[in-house]
């Protein structure tokens, strides 16, 4: 007699069934549908070996080769991740949610540590958050001055503005004024102000 599966009402031809209370029986693909856990990536079952989390901060399971950061989906090929909002991610897309990237135009690295914080709420790794005079001065900033939007040491705070106040514009004098500032420090790992 052929067997006709009770979920999805097809004949099954290929012999693989799962006998149920009552006689019923069920076809492999519905079964498997039915009782293994799906992949958080794919959502299919999984039928082998998943990857989980031992601690709990990952929900559910995933396919090995399903795997990767949420977003780029780029594998993990040291097995560090990070988990954002119970989805697994690398440390880049990990640092990007939590606005935790360096600020330095030529930096934009994850910050791991100490960190220097601006006035603005802007992360640097402590030795990034430099002069931004266009003349290459790039001295460390630990207290600063804000001139038309810029970080400034106090030596090229002072040109800033000489040099804004000579310019004119319309027959009129734009004043830049300079706002003394002074960089937090803080312990990403930690979390500790300092």
């Amino acid at each position: 007699k052929t067997k006709v599966c009770v979920r999805c009402e097809k004949k099954i031809d290929d012999g693989k069934w799962v006998q149920m209370d009552g006689g019923r029986v069920l076809c492999e693909t519905c079964w498997k549908n039915m009782y293994l856990p799906k992949c958080r990536r794919c959502n299919l079952p999984i039928e082998k070996q998943a990857v989980s989390s031992s601690d709990g901060q990952l929900k559910g399971k995933y396919h090995r080769e399903c795997f990767n950061c949420h977003i780029c989906h780029k594998p993990f090929p040291d097995k560090t991740f990070y988990v954002h909002d119970s989805k697994p991610l690398c440390a880049y897309h990990y640092h990007e949610a939590n606005d935790s990237l360096c600020a330095a135009a030529r930096c934009g690295q994850p910050i791991e540590g100490p960190c220097a914080v601006s006035h603005a709420g802007d992360r640097y790794h402590p030795d990034h958050m430099l002069c931004e005079y266009p003349g290459g001065c790039k001295e460390r900033l630990e207290e600063y001055w804000e001139v038309d939007g810029r970080m400034l040491c106090e030596r090229h705070s002072r040109v800033a503005q000489r040099d804004s106040d000579e310019e004119e514009d319309d027959g009129w004098k734009q004043s830049s004024r300079a706002m003394k500032r002074v960089t937090r420090y803080i312990d990403l790992a930690n979390a500790n102000v300092r």
